[in-house]
């Protein structure tokens, strides 16, 4: 039986009798000699990278695993990991040496299970708002993988709930926690480099077949790991295609992020890092901007019903305040890099977080002795840094005891998320550009009515939001 959200928060469910409609279950706040029961949903490649971080946090229990697959082997081209609920439970009944690990293949066994302080969330995109709100309905904390939707409307939903229910919620954008990009948000904020007027910002290209995954667009068989209710679990709210068919090329791990159903293609899946950083440095974290201009893309797959999204892109991003920031793609052989160049009127500022860049930070010349923590005077602005060198997964643990501000809460996640699928939507409508009022979150100007019909992901197979 497929429940929509109405008959789930009536009681539909019977693992979760207590929800009502307009209430919610108060966020539990936990002593220091409590421990925190985690709840994993989404048993794949980004679900173990963050569950192997949780389990090192000896305040955290992992108590329950959740995925539609309960094992698959030799899944991915690319990480080559054995995945699945019941492959997760091993490894943590490991580590903790018993057997005390639950699986499930429903994640509202998760959201309703009263015993259970926080989620993490790690489904492929299309899965994250709908988990994400019951887990807060029900008091639970979320620490939610990146991007955070694939629809503005769905990300307004999530922060706004967030807010109702008082949750700890963090985002997994984990570059907030790099010392590199809050070394250069902070140079930028307080004027280090004169004005500011505009930045570079270079993400990976990529469609369909990018890590190893075949592009392969006819129907198949189910595989082996999937029952006929898995994969209607896995599917969700997404719209069926022909008969309900699997297609690796758009289904297979890692590939679903190609159709617009599930996910967003690369702008979003590294746009949540790198403009998350420069919506950092600008101080318009709960805001954003007012236009995209420029829009060109190119690469497409011959089947666009199947791959939405293009493999090359380059767009500018433009602020009330006319500060441009220009959206490109990595091109090692032209010497552009992963990261952002900050053009000031002092010098560039070269920011880079991950390996095969140059440098990691670029100083301009009268920046070169500038020292962390010790050059900022008296009133200047002093970004968010993680106590004891934590990592984001502990700093959301340490939000929940402490009762307090985290690195990447819910709003924050959901404004740097829009940026990227605002570009998403030119490149849906073969649109150059588009005017947006980040105050009403809505398109503006021409073309605004059928954008606008974009700000809200469809829900099909009887789930709503």
């Amino acid at each position: 039986m497929k429940l929509n959200r109405r008959q789930f928060f009536m009681g539909a469910a019977a693992s979760v009798p207590f929800f009502n409609i307009g209430c919610s279950v108060s966020p539990r706040r936990l002593k220091p000699s409590e421990t925190l029961h985690l709840g994993v949903i989404g048993c794949g490649g980004m679900g173990w990278s963050n569950t192997n971080i949780f389990l090192q946090d000896k305040r955290v229990r992992v108590t329950v695993c959740c995925d539609p697959v309960r094992k698959a082997g030799d899944w991915n081209g690319a990480w080559r990991k054995p995945v699945g609920c019941e492959t997760f439970k091993e490894r943590i009944d490991r580590f903790y040496g018993d057997n005390s690990c639950r699986v499930t293949t429903d994640w509202r066994d998760v959201t309703g299970d009263p015993s259970v302080d926080a989620v993490l969330i790690a489904t492929p995109d299309h899965w994250h708002a709908a988990i994400a709100i019951a887990a807060m309905k029900a008091g639970k904390h979320v620490y939610c993988q990146k991007p955070l939707t694939i629809s503005i409307a769905e990300g307004r939903e999530m922060a706004r709930v967030a807010k109702e229910t008082g949750v700890t919620f963090q985002v997994g954008n984990q570059g907030r926690n790099s010392s590199v990009k809050r070394i250069a948000a902070e140079i930028v904020r307080n004027g280090l480099l004169g004005e500011c007027k505009s930045c570079r910002v270079a993400l990976p290209s990529g469609s369909g077949g990018l890590w190893g995954v075949p592009v392969i667009t006819e129907k198949t068989p189910l595989p082996p790991y999937f029952t006929s209710e898995g994969w209607d679990m896995w599917q969700g709210p997404a719209a069926h295609f022909d008969g309900n068919a699997f297609i690796p090329g758009i289904h297979a791990p890692m590939a679903w992020r190609w159709n617009c159903r599930y996910g967003g293609g690369m702008i979003p899946d590294f746009g949540a890092h790198e403009l998350d950083t420069v919506q950092w440095a600008l101080g318009t974290e709960r805001t954003g901007p007012v236009a995209i201009e420029n829009m060109k893309v190119s690469g497409f797959q011959k089947n666009r019903d199947l791959f939405t999204w293009a493999a090359f892109f380059d767009f500018d991003v433009v602020y009330a305040n006319g500060f441009r920031m220009h959206v490109t793609n990595v091109a090692k052989e032209k010497g552009v890099y992963r990261g952002t160049i900050y053009h000031g009127s002092k010098g560039d500022l070269v920011e880079g977080l991950y390996s095969g860049q140059p440098v990691k930070l670029g100083m301009p010349a009268h920046l070169k002795k500038w020292r962390e923590g010790k050059d900022l005077k008296d009133g200047d602005v002093r970004l968010y840094k993680a106590a004891g060198g934590h990592s984001h997964e502990s700093d959301f643990i340490d939000g929940i005891y402490e009762n307090r501000p985290i690195a990447t809460d819910c709003e924050i996640g959901h404004r740097s998320t829009s940026i990227s699928l605002l570009a998403n939507m030119c490149v849906r409508l073969g649109l150059s550009g588009l005017r947006w009022d980040p105050v009403r979150e809505v398109c503006v100007g021409p073309n605004s009515e059928d954008l606008n019909r974009l700000l809200m992901a469809p829900y099909a197979n009887g789930w709503s939001l």
